[in-house]
C-alpha cells in the first residue's frame, strides 16, 4: 500500500498531467483519480475541492519556475546574453502555460497576487547576486544609487509591469526582450 506522501504525489503528479493536457475548465476529479489510479476517497482526504488542487499544482509550477530562474542567475558560467534570452524563455513558456493551461485569467485576483508575490520575492536574491557578481566584474553599472537588492526589486517590479501591459497571445520573444531591455537599460549600463 502506498504511503500518505506518495499518494499525495501522485494526485499532484497527475493532476499536473491532466491540466496541462485539457486546461482547468475541462478537467474533472474522475479525470484526476483515473490518472493517479486512486480511489474518490483518497481524493478527497488530501483535496477538498478541485479547485485547490489547482491552485497547488500551479503554486509547485510557478516554485519550479522560479527554481529554473534562480539557477540560471547564479551559473556564473552565463554571459550576460545567454542569461537574459534563457530566462525570456522560461518567461515567455511559463506565461503561456499560466494563461493557456492554467486559464490564469480566470483565476481569482487574490491567487493571482499570491503566487506573484511568491515567484518575484523568490527571484530577488538571485537577480542581486547577479547584478552584484556583473558589477564586480566591471560588466554592469548601476545608474540609481541604491543597493542591489533594491535594484533588482526594481528591475523585478518594473519588468512585471511590462510583461503584464503585453497581450500573452501575442508576445514573442523579441518584442518582449526589447521592451525589457529598454526598461533595464535606465536602470543599469552594461
Amino acid at each position: 500500500m502506498a504511503k500518505r506522501g506518495e499518494t499525495r504525489e501522485k494526485i499532484l503528479a497527475a493532476a499536473t498531467k491532466v491540466f496541462f493536457e485539457h486546461g482547468f475548465e475541462a478537467t474533472s476529479v474522475k479525470m484526476i483519480r483515473e490518472e493517479a489510479d486512486v480511489v474518490t476517497g483518497s481524493f478527497y482526504h488530501f483535496f477538498p475541492s478541485k479547485e485547490i488542487l489547482f491552485e497547488q499544482v500551479i503554486e509547485r509550477y510557478l516554485e519550479e519556475y522560479t527554481e529554473r530562474v534562480s539557477a540560471i542567475l547564479i551559473d556564473e558560467s552565463l554571459s550576460i546574453d545567454v542569461v537574459i534570452d534563457s530566462i525570456l524563455d522560461e518567461l515567455i513558456a511559463t506565461l503561456r502555460t499560466f494563461y493557456d493551461v492554467f486559464q490564469g485569467n480566470k483565476l481569482h485576483w487574490t491567487v493571482q497576487c499570491s503566487l506573484n508575490a511568491i515567484t518575484n520575492n523568490a527571484i530577488i536574491e538571485p537577480l542581486a547576486r547577479f547584478l552584484t557578481r556583473l558589477e564586480g566584474e566591471g560588466k554592469l553599472e548601476p545608474l540609481l544609487d541604491v543597493d542591489d537588492v533594491t535594484l533588482a526589486k526594481i528591475i523585478i517590479h518594473g519588468s512585471e509591469a511590462i510583461v503584464h501591459s503585453t497581450d500573452e497571445k501575442q508576445i514573442t520573444k523579441e518584442d518582449l526582450k526589447a521592451k525589457l531591455l529598454d526598461y533595464v537599460t535606465k536602470l543599469v549600463k552594461f
